[in-house]
């Protein structure tokens, strides 16, 4: 991945949003839904084309993105459907978020990624990481006095510092070698209680999302799992 004359941060982009080749055997009218529950890979979206409905903190093109799971006898679901987008969006507000894109408007070929923990029965999460145009990164994470699968109540705990140099190297190195761009953005498994994992992306003026349910490895869990170390704050349980 590395090469002479190229920047860090332009290797980190290219990592983070390197759309790979199509398999030999695929067709280019492949079934829309995926017997191995894997989910569909969806390529980032432009910002000018991520914009939020009023009211709502996720890109619309969510809701009317298939979501790669099913059987022909049940309609392929949406990346996002009304309920998630609503409830994500509930929590994201409580901690007075908006939507990433707007986040990013005034540098949006920098990396700016989001992570929403919403454990069910446990307090809340919201983690950003913003690069700064000194190339530095801020970091600001909320804590909700709620539940992530009920009420998000009010921000109990806050916290906003810049990440030391050593700190952002590690975790651009760590999106580098997650290659993000080849995980489906929603997989299919789904229960009851657990946790919702919800990671945003905009680096290199584009958009990308990414949410699983109770991971406990994978490239979406290394890479939020890190954002929440970085906070310093207890993360028991961890789920």
């Amino acid at each position: 991945m590395r090469g002479s004359g190229c920047s860090l941060s332009a290797l980190l982009l290219a990592s983070v949003f390197f759309l790979t080749a199509c398999n030999e055997g695929d067709s280019a009218e492949s079934s829309p839904f995926d017997f191995d529950f894997r989910g569909a890979i969806v390529e980032p979206v432009a910002l000018a084309d991520a914009s939020a409905d009023a009211g709502k903190i996720f890109p619309a093109f969510l809701e009317t993105t298939p979501r790669g799971c099913g059987f022909p006898a049940i309609k392929n679901p949406s990346l996002l459907d009304e309920n998630s987008s609503d409830w994500y969006t509930s929590h994201l507000k409580a901690a007075k978020e908006r939507p990433l894109p707007d986040l990013a408007a005034a540098t949006p070929e920098q990396l700016h990624i989001r992570f929403l923990w919403l454990r069910s029965f446990d307090h809340p999460m919201v983690v950003r990481i913003d690069e700064q145009a000194n190339g530095g990164a801020v970091i600001e994470a909320k804590r909700l006095s709620g539940e992530g699968g009920y009420e998000p109540g009010e921000i109990a705990e806050h916290l906003n510092r810049e990440l030391t140099p050593t700190e952002f190297r590690e975790f651009k190195a760590l999106l580098g070698r997650s290659r993000l761009s080849n995980e489906p953005a929603a997989k299919c498994d789904a229960g009851m209680d657990g946790a919702q994992w919800i990671l945003e992306v905009v680096a290199g003026g584009k958009y990308a999302f990414f949410e699983r349910w109770t991971p406990e490895k994978g490239v979406v869990h290394d890479v939020a799992l890190e954002m929440l170390t970085l906070t310093g704050w207890d993360l028991k349980p961890l789920y």
